[in-house]
């Protein structure tokens, strides 16, 4: 498979980041979960830094996008590079507060640096892009594996 530096791979972004939490959840517990994962990544800025900007975000306004799915972001000019993390949530985050209304059930959280706008909206993009129908959505909340999950999102990026 070939690489396109331009395009931006979910699938490489999220590495082994990726969690199913069973049972309803509540957003601050799933944000922490994500939170911490990406906290560990090389080139990351400080923990405390990382929750403090993912947490500010949401008190402005809820990254739920609609579909159950949300999408937590920060950019830092402290952050070495993009990377991101997935929960999957089967039962649903009902708390937390998408346009639809709708019980949040993939959060994806973005680490970008403060220079990165253009990666940023990429990755954004991107995972509007593909799971935009669904089709995508229903597969991750069918699986029970994460490694599974990044092999049906490696397989949808080719």
């Amino acid at each position: 498979m070939s690489h396109d530096a331009k395009k931006t791979a979910l699938s490489e972004l999220l590495g082994e980041r990726v969690f199913i939490l069973n049972g309803k959840q509540l957003k601050n517990d799933v944000l922490k979960v994500l939170i911490d994962s990406v906290a560990e990544v090389d080139g990351m800025i400080q923990r405390e830094d990382l929750e403090w900007g993912v947490l500010h975000r949401e008190s402005i306004m809820s990254t739920g996008i609609g579909n159950g799915i949300a999408v937590p972001h920060v950019r830092s000019e402290n952050i070495g590079h993009a990377c991101m993390a997935l929960a999957i949530v089967p039962d649903g985050v009902t708390d937390y507060q998408a346009p639809d209304m709708k019980p949040v059930q993939l959060v994806f959280l973005i680490a970008a640096g403060g220079t990165q706008r253009a990666k940023h909206l990429k990755i954004l993009s991107s995972i509007g892009t593909l799971f935009y129908d669904g089709r995508l959505k229903a597969a991750f909340l069918a699986s029970s594996d994460p490694k599974n999950c990044l092999e049906i999102l490696t397989r949808a990026e080719a």
